[in-house]
């Protein structure tokens, strides 16, 4: 969207407040904000990720041979860990399987706390993305790695919105690509946060996808549970969000998918996940051997 770039939302909201305590989760120490005042609120997109950040330092040089061997300190720190499966790509330019599922999931990032970048306050949360009337452009990522993600989404495509330097910071719920990448119009626009010189109309170097709001979690699924369940081969051990956390645009295999959305939902515990991230199942029975009981589904039994 050209200009001010303003949103799509029908009026401009508070940026939602969170409790003043520490956490362990959030994904780094929060920015500096300097003291101009702050004009109508845009998208959050602190892009500090670097593509050389993807891979591990090179190793130090080895110290020159003596009689006595000694074992190397990296095989002493991480004995027989598994190196980090790569992102994931569809088989298809469709990302849809041969029964039409969605193959690669996403999660973009967005700082819901007030941040002022260039005399703007750059916060956006899903509470906003929630009031905005139509498609709202995820624009201002400026990392090459990120914009080639939003490059790969179809329409369609649904993707987690996660709280990034928040309190806490992680997934907080469900949105859907409703326009695939078109240029970035913000990169044009000398008075936004993310303007960028070198990219000019005729080459142009930044694109964005426009996404539709679809559902909020009851609860945020944190990053440090995230972690948690990322530790010593876990269930997203090999999630991009674990492995590369410095990317503000990331995919998702389906299984991760599933398992996070079961986590939303309060079923990993019981040892059942619900893929539909559509569905919200607070309304539902999680009955005491782990099975989910669907209220519209206990209805139309009771009606027969």
């Amino acid at each position: 969207m050209a200009g001010a770039r303003r949103s799509g939302r029908t009026t401009a909201a508070a940026a939602p407040k969170y409790a003043e305590v520490a956490s362990a989760s959030s994904d780094d120490e929060p920015p500096k904000r300097n003291a101009k005042k702050a004009t109508p609120r845009k998208r959050a997109r602190k892009e500090v990720e670097a593509e050389d950040e993807a891979g591990s330092p090179p190793p130090k040089k080895a110290a020159k041979s003596t009689s006595r061997s000694t074992k190397s300190k990296t095989d002493e720190a991480a004995p027989g860990k598994p190196a980090a499966l790569p992102p994931p790509v569809p088989t298809s330019e469709t990302n849809r399987d041969a029964n039409g599922e969605q193959e690669v999931y996403w999660l973009l990032k967005a700082e819901p706390l007030p941040r002022i970048e260039n005399g703007v306050n750059v916060a956006f949360s899903i509470d906003d993305l929630e009031k905005c009337t139509k498609p709202e452009p995820w624009s201002g990522v400026r990392n090459p790695q990120a914009r080639n993600n939003m490059q790969a989404m179809k329409k369609g495509d649904l993707a987690f919105f996660y709280h990034s330097n928040a309190k806490p910071s992680g997934v907080v719920g469900v949105m859907r690509v409703a326009t695939e990448a078109h240029v970035d119009e913000s990169a044009f626009d000398p008075k936004d946060p993310y303007y960028d010189a070198k990219s000019v109309r005729e080459r142009p170097k930044w694109y964005c996808v426009s996404v539709e709001f679809v559902r909020k979690f009851n609860d945020v699924v944190d990053l440090a549970r995230i972690k948690g369940f990322a530790k010593n081969g876990g269930e997203l051990s090999n999630l991009q969000l674990v492995t590369n956390s410095r990317l503000s645009v990331s995919r998702v295999r389906k299984e991760e998918w599933d398992f996070i959305i079961g986590l939303a939902n309060r079923q990993v515990a019981h040892g059942a996940i619900i893929a539909d991230a559509t569905k919200d199942v607070s309304k539902d029975k999680v009955e005491e051997n782990g099975n989910i009981v669907h209220e519209e589904k206990k209805e139309s039994t009771e009606a027969a």
